[in-house]
């Protein structure tokens, strides 16, 4: 309470409201609580906080694959089949171990890649170029149909941690499978558009 009273912009916020109406709310019932808490948030400023110039938002744009071919990438099932990825990113940092590329197939598996920290290009302040090779592999399907590649960038609330991960270097030790959510991925937040790519994995020749 003697805090707030020395910050000003605190005064009349809901934190400082709600410190006057705890008595009252240790004896409510919990439907009564939910009201007075409802009626005191309406009537509460809120906090204008300015944001420091140095906050940039993080972008990436893939530039290949472009989505737009209609020839499938064929590949015999089981096999491999690489797939060029190109992007760039803005206003990311240490993007050799915060960045993934992401593929989803139509079948709702998925895999998250690691590329490694030779893939990653700095042309200028706050700008960096991923150049890199996803490796591809599905049963047999009976038509084309599109997959999706995006680009994911990974965050901790401990910032030790996550600075310290060290993508792996081969492609088979850095494809992981992972539990889709309506939420996204816990740990990871999509910071690109997806991109759909046709793929046609052929049965293999006996």
């Amino acid at each position: 309470r003697c805090f707030i009273s020395e910050l000003p912009h605190m005064q009349g916020s809901f934190v400082d409201k709600l410190l006057d109406l705890m008595p009252r709310l240790v004896t409510s019932k919990p439907l009564e609580v939910v009201k007075i808490l409802q009626t005191t948030l309406r009537q509460s400023t809120f906090l204008h906080l300015p944001l420091p110039e140095q906050l940039h938002r993080a972008t990436a744009n893939i530039i290949e694959p472009t989505g737009e071919s209609d020839n499938p990438l064929r590949f015999t099932s089981g096999l491999v089949v690489a797939l060029d990825v190109d992007a760039t990113l803005e206003h990311v940092q240490d993007p050799q171990g915060t960045v993934k590329v992401q593929v989803l197939y139509p079948d709702g598996q998925a895999q998250l890649i690691h590329p490694k920290p030779a893939d990653f290009r700095n042309p200028g302040p706050g700008r960096h170029r991923l150049i890199t090779q996803v490796y591809l592999s599905h049963t047999a399907w009976t038509e084309p149909c599109q997959i999706e590649v995006r680009l994911l960038l990974a965050y901790s609330s401990n910032r030790s941690k996550a600075s310290a991960k060290i993508p792996k270097s081969t492609w088979s030790e850095s494809l992981e499978a992972f539990p889709q959510s309506e939420n996204g991925i816990e740990g990871t937040i999509p910071f690109s558009k997806p991109v759909k790519v046709y793929i046609m994995p052929k049965p293999a020749r006996r």
